[in-house]
C-alpha cells in the first residue's frame, strides 16, 4: 500500500524531466519565418598535422682537413663507338668500341681562399700491350750480308704507359694563383680546355698537333672582369718525364672579354735556352670565340716551329672554325672546318701530308654536359692520300 502511493507520487515528476529534456534537444523556432536561420555548429579543429620538412640535397662537396677545407670529387667518363673507312663507297668497314676516356679526379681546398689543389688520373689511356715486328741484324752466326736483316715479334705498349694526368698545388692571392705541378699548356683552345665540354667528340687536326699537351712546371694565372692571363714556366719534355737539359718552354697566353660572351685570346709559346737542339718548340696562336643566346662561334689559328730528332727546322700551321647553334637547351647541331699542314717546306705523303677536314654533328644535352650523347660524321681531305672518312657516336657522364 505504501509502495503504490510512493510509485503515484514519482510519476508525474519523472514526465516532467522527460518533457524538459525533449525541449532543450529541439530548438524552438523563430519567432520571424524571414529571419536568418539559425548559424550551422563550426566543423571540429583537425588534428594539428606534422610540418613538412624538404628532403635535404645531397652535398657536393665534403668538408677535411682542420680549417674548413673541402673535398669535391669529379669523373668523366666518355664511351665511343667509331666506324672508319676509305674512299666514298668503301667495301670495309674498320669499326670498334672504345673507352675514349675514364677520368677520375679529386680537388678541393685545405685552406679555404689560400690552398687549392687538384689530383686526376686516366686509366682509359693505358692499353693491353700489343704484338710489334721489328728488323734486327743477324748476329749468330755473323751476317755474311751486313744489310740482310732478320725479323723479331716483340711485345709494346700501344698507347701512353702513364695514366697520371693532373697535379697541382696552387696558392690563391688576389692578383694571381700560383700552381705547381703538371697541367695543359695553354696552347689552342680547344686543347686548353675541358675534354667534357668540347663542341664535337674529337678536337679539330690542329688542336690535337700543336696543343693539348700536359707538362711539368709552374704557372700563373687568373681571370678577372674583362680580361685573363696564363704565364707558364715548363720542362718541355711532356707528360710525367723528367728534363733532360736545362732549356725550358715559356708561354704566355692573354683573353680580353669585351663583352658577355666574346673571347679573343693570343698565345706565345716558346723555347728558352738552347733553340738548336731536337725537342724544341715554338707556337704562336689566336683564337676567338663567341657564345651567346644559343648560338655559338669559335675558331682559331695556331703556327708552330720544331726542331725534330736529326736537328732539322720544321714549320707548320693550321685553323679551324666551327659554327652551333643550341636548341631548348637540348640539341645542338654543329658544323667545323679545318686545315692542318705540319711541314710548310715538304709535300709528301704519311704525317706531313696536308689536310683539310670537315665535320657534321649533332649533340643532345640530357642534361647540360653532365649527360649528353654526341654524333659526329668527319671527312679527311689529304693532299695525296685517299681520303678518309669517321663517324662517332660518344656517350658522356661527368661531374
Amino acid at each position: 500500500m505504501t509502495s503504490n502511493r510512493i510509485r503515484t507520487a514519482l510519476i508525474p515528476l519523472v514526465v516532467g524531466l522527460t518533457a524538459a529534456r525533449a525541449e532543450a534537444q529541439v530548438p524552438p523556432p523563430p519567432t520571424d519565418p524571414a529571419g536568418p536561420a539559425p548559424a550551422a555548429a563550426a566543423p571540429a579543429a583537425p588534428a594539428t598535422a606534422e610540418p613538412v620538412v624538404p628532403a635535404a640535397e645531397p652535398p657536393r662537396q665534403l668538408e677535411v682537413g682542420s680549417s674548413d677545407g673541402f673535398f669535391r670529387p669529379g669523373i668523366l667518363m666518355q664511351g665511343w663507338y667509331t666506324a672508319e673507312f676509305l674512299g666514298t663507297g668503301a667495301d670495309e668497314i674498320d669499326n670498334t668500341f672504345r673507352i675514349r676516356r675514364a677520368e677520375i679526379s679529386a680537388q678541393g681546398e685545405i685552406v679555404p681562399g689560400w690552398l687549392r689543389y687538384k689530383l686526376m688520373i686516366d686509366p682509359a689511356k693505358v692499353l693491353e700491350f700489343g704484338s710489334a715486328t721489328i728488323e734486327v741484324e743477324n748476329q749468330d752466326p755473323p751476317p755474311t750480308d751486313p744489310a740482310d736483316p732478320e725479323q723479331v715479334t716483340v711485345r709494346q705498349p700501344v698507347s701512353a704507359v702513364s695514366m697520371f694526368q693532373d697535379f697541382f698545388v696552387t696558392f690563391l692571392v688576389p692578383y694571381v694563383e700560383i700552381s705547381i705541378g703538371q697541367f695543359k699548356i695553354p696552347v689552342s683552345w680547344e686543347g686548353f680546355g675541358s675534354s667534357s665540354r668540347l663542341l664535337l667528340p674529337e678536337r679539330a687536326a690542329v688542336s690535337r698537333r700543336f696543343g693539348d699537351r700536359r707538362d711539368l712546371g709552374l704557372m700563373l694565372a687568373k681571370k678577372f672582369e674583362w680580361f685573363g692571363y696564363t704565364l707558364g714556366l715548363y720542362n718541355g719534355a711532356g707528360q710525367n718525364n723528367f728534363d733532360t737539359n736545362n732549356t725550358k718552354d715559356v708561354a704566355l697566353r692573354l683573353e680580353a672579354y669585351p663583352f658577355d660572351g666574346l673571347t679573343i685570346a693570343g698565345v706565345a709559346y716558346l723555347a728558352v735556352g738552347d733553340r738548336d737542339q731536337p725537342g724544341t718548340r715554338d707556337r704562336y696562336e689566336g683564337d676567338l670565340r663567341f657564345d651567346y643566346a644559343g648560338f655559338l662561334f669559335q675558331g682559331e689559328y695556331i703556327y708552330a716551329h720544331d726542331v725534330d730528332s736529326s736537328g732539322t727546322d720544321v714549320h707548320g700551321h693550321g685553323f679551324y672554325a666551327a659554327v652551333a647553334y643550341t636548341i631548348a637547351d637540348l640539341l645542338q647541331p654543329c658544323v667545323r672546318v679545318g686545315y692542318l699542314d705540319p711541314d710548310l717546306d715538304q709535300e709528301g705523303t704519311g704525317s706531313t701530308d696536308e689536310l683539310w677536314q670537315i665535320d657534321a654533328g649533332l649533340n643532345w644535352f640530357v642534361h647540360k654536359h653532365e649527360a649528353k650523347l654526341q654524333l659526329s660524321y668527319s671527312r679527311l681531305q689529304y693532299d695525296e692520300r685517299t681520303a678518309g672518312n669517321q663517324v662517332i657516336l660518344s656517350a658522356q657522364a661527368s661531374y
